[in-house]
Order: structure tokens, then sequence, then C-alpha cells
């Protein structure tokens, strides 16, 4: 009703412009003018009630009525049931922050695993990460909380706590021989791995780590002088890190999902009349390997990269451009994905004129995971910014298909019993290396209050 009132003194005011105009005998040129001024003022005033009026819930509006207007939680939980293992995680490596975020004396939370971590470091550059409740009255160390002389300190009364999670220190106790020696404050496996620092995650809390982060692609990279170059934190997504070994070990998909480009760093496809003009796509030849398999045994001899562990999955995509849906033989170029357990993917990407890598991370959290990718390049790559552009651009054809992955991923149900065909590839392989990293009677985390041994 407000608007029809403008329009209607808009309509007036224009009338009367236009007879104050002929009034004084004015041209054409300005009565135009005059309309025009009085038209765009007329919109500016309509569109800054609209907005008022929307903004304090006055103006009645459509609101969505179609399935993402329902909320999600309910129905990401009916979908995380229909996974194995649905309440537990992983005997795993997890990234929880970048290197670069851990500077000495500052403590980061991170919520993940159905747990509070504190994360911090010692002066020479060790990451520790612990559990983040104070064993005094439960104060959240990370929030708040500082390093000092290598110890943790909480917030909330100063104790301090070492890096093995002894108590250090208590203020008002002079004597420090008298601190009690237990219990101790709960202190996981940590380490930083090509700029990323990871913990290991165990359903029993006493187990030790069963492999380690692979060593050869950090000396890789520090004998060739690779350097970071692009970061993208992806997120929060309704995924876990199941969904990813699924890709390993369907094929399929990367011949239907992945056979044609996307605009890079965006999900919006070629426009089909600019695909008909140039008829480019994309063609994969695929291999999965388990990292103890003969096969990959022989292979890795021939790669001269990679290591011999039942731990890892190695996965080449022998990928190029095609022509009017033919390959283009001159253009194929193996890419190398590995596996580092379940929950992260690292790809090795060459480009004729450099080679670029991608690490790929997916750390369980309340209500999905959170996940993250960083890439490096080359020194061949690094020393011109023709090669780097060029990596950008590569770099944003590989999001763009990564993106597309998650947004399937994040809507998806997983099957008991799938109607697998023999061209989707060793989908069967996958689940039961998958299931070789969680325990018979694994920590069920469904539900649960963080531990507090009332």
């Amino acid at each position: 009703l407000s608007c029809l009132m403008l329009r209607h003194v808009a309509v007036a005011l224009v009338a009367w412009g236009s007879c104050y105009c002929s009034s004084q005998q004015l041209s054409l040129t300005n009565i135009c003018i005059s309309f025009s001024v009085t038209h765009l003022i007329f919109l500016a005033i309509t569109f800054s009630l609209k907005m008022y009026l929307r903004d304090n819930k006055v103006l009645l509006q459509d609101r969505p009525v179609d399935a993402s207007a329902v909320p999600r939680v309910e129905h990401d939980k009916k979908r995380f049931n229909t996974y194995p293992f649905a309440h537990r995680h992983a005997n795993t490596w997890y990234h929880l922050c970048d290197a670069k975020e851990l500077e000495y004396g500052r403590v980061v939370e991170v919520r993940a695993l159905d747990k509070v971590f504190a994360v911090w470091k010692k002066a020479d550059g060790t990451p520790v990460c612990q559990d983040a409740f104070c064993l005094h009255l439960g104060a959240n160390l990370a929030v708040g909380g500082k390093v000092v002389n290598d110890c943790i300190e909480c917030p909330f009364h100063r104790w301090k706590f070492n890096s093995d999670g002894g108590i250090a220190e208590i203020p008002y106790i002079k004597d420090k021989k008298k601190c009690p020696t237990s219990p101790k404050l709960k202190t996981y496996t940590c380490v930083e791995w090509c700029g990323l620092i990871c913990v290991y995650y165990h359903a029993d809390p006493q187990a030790e780590p069963e492999y380690s982060l692979p060593e050869w692609v950090s000396k890789q990279m520090e004998d060739e002088k690779w350097a970071p170059h692009l970061s993208w934190d992806i997120g929060h997504v309704t995924l876990t890190p199941t969904d990813w070994v699924d890709q390993a070990g369907d094929h399929a998909h990367f011949h239907t999902l992945h056979a044609d480009f996307l605009v890079p760093y965006t999900l919006i496809p070629i426009p089909q009349w600019l695909q008909t003009l140039v008829p480019v796509g994309i063609c994969h030849e695929l291999c999965t390997y388990k990292g103890d398999d003969p096969a990959w045994v022989e292979k890795q001899r021939d790669l001269g990269m990679g290591s011999i562990d039942k731990h890892l999955i190695y996965f080449t995509d022998k990928a190029g451009l095609t022509w009017k849906k033919e390959p283009i033989p001159t253009t194929m170029s193996e890419t190398l994905e590995m596996y580092i357990g379940p929950a992260m993917m690292s790809f090795h990407i060459p480009f004729t004129i450099g080679t670029f890598k991608v690490f790929v991370t997916t750390t369980p959290c309340e209500g999905g995971s959170i996940m993250r990718a960083r890439t490096w390049i080359d020194a061949r790559v690094q020393a011109s910014p023709f090669k780097r552009l060029i990596a950008w651009v590569l770099t944003g054809v590989s999001a763009s298909q990564l993106a597309s992955d998650i947004d399937i991923m994040t809507n998806k149900i997983r099957l008991r019993k799938p109607i697998l065909q023999p061209f989707d590839g060793p989908y069967n392989r996958t689940n039961a290396w998958l299931k070789s990293f969680y325990s018979e009677k694994g920590e069920d985390t469904g539900d649960c209050a963080y531990v507090n041994n009332w």
C-alpha cells in the first residue's frame, strides 16, 4: 500500500513537472530530464522502503518452500546412519590446523572427532595437542589460555601443564614438588607434515600410531624446494572421510561427472554453444592400488616415488583432453593420488612444464567434516609467472571438479548392497581397506558428553 501511495505521489510530481515545463515553455529535453529524475527518485524511495520493511519483518514476502526450506539436521543424521561405523572414527591421522596458524605463545582450539583439542607449540617448534579441558575445574585451556615456558597456562586459575600433560605449576603452591603427579592431561601424538599439523586418533586411548605419515613426500618437497601456492578453506560440509574412500573405488563417475570442463573455481558448466563450437572434454584412464599390492610395488619402482604401506591407497589417473569425445594422446598426463588413511589425500599433478601438489583433508566434526585444500608448486613453476598462472588455472579446474564431488556427496546415502557393475571399479576392495581402520569395539561417539569421569 505504501508503494502504491508513492507511485501516486510520483505520478502527481511528473504531472506537476510537465505542467510547470509547459507553463514555462521549456524544451522537450528539459521535460524528459524532469520526468527521468522524478522517476529515479521514486525508484530510490521505493527500494529503500521495501528494504526497511523487509529488514524489520513488516513486509510480507515469499519464502522458500522447496527442499532447501526444510532444516537439514535430522536429514543429515539419517543419511549418516546409512554409513558403516556411523558413530565411530577411523584410527588414522587427521589435519587439525596449519603450521602457520600455530605461532609460539598462541593456543588454537579445535573441535573435531567429538573432542575439544588445545593445540600449541613449544619454543623449538614441536607441536603439542592435548585435551582442552583443565583437570582442575574444567576451564577450556584454548579459550584465553596461553603458552608460558613451554607449558600451557589455564586462563582460570593459572595452572600450568607441560607438553606431556603433567601439572607443572599451581600458583598458590610454592613447592612445585607438591603438585599432583596424576592424573595427567591427555596428550595426543601430533606432528607437523608438509605444513599441516596432524594428530593421530585411535579408539583405544592407550594405542600407539599404527603407521606414520609418508616421509618421502616431505623429503621430496624439502629436497626439491617446493613452495606453498594456494589455500582453500572449503569449510564445514555434510560428508565423511568414507565418501572420499568410495571415490577411489568408483571409477565410473570420472567418465560422467568429470568428463566435461567447468569454469575454473566455479560450478558453472561451459555453455552449450561453446562446447559445440569447441568440442573439448576430459578423458581418464584409472587404476587403484592398495599400498601393499604386488602391482603397486612394481608401479612404485617405475615411478621412483611412493612407499609400500598397507595403510595407503594409490590412485593413478592418466587424464587428457578429448576432441569430439576422442582422446588426444599428446595431452595425456598421469596424476598420482595417495590416500593417507581415510582422512587425508595428496595429489601429484604434472603438466609438462611443471608440477603442483594438492593436499585435501577431511576432519570429522559435529554434523559432518571440516575440509581444507592446500597446494604447493615445484621450483620450475616458481621461476616463471607464466607457469604460475597455468598452475593457478589448473588448480581452479581441479577445485571445480572437487566441488562437484562435494555437491554429490553432501546429499547421498550409502547403500548397504549397491548394484555394482564390472566397469564401476574396485569398490569392494576399497571398502574392505576402509574397514581395517576401525576397531571392533571402538569408541561410540553418538550423542555422548565430553568425558568427565563423574
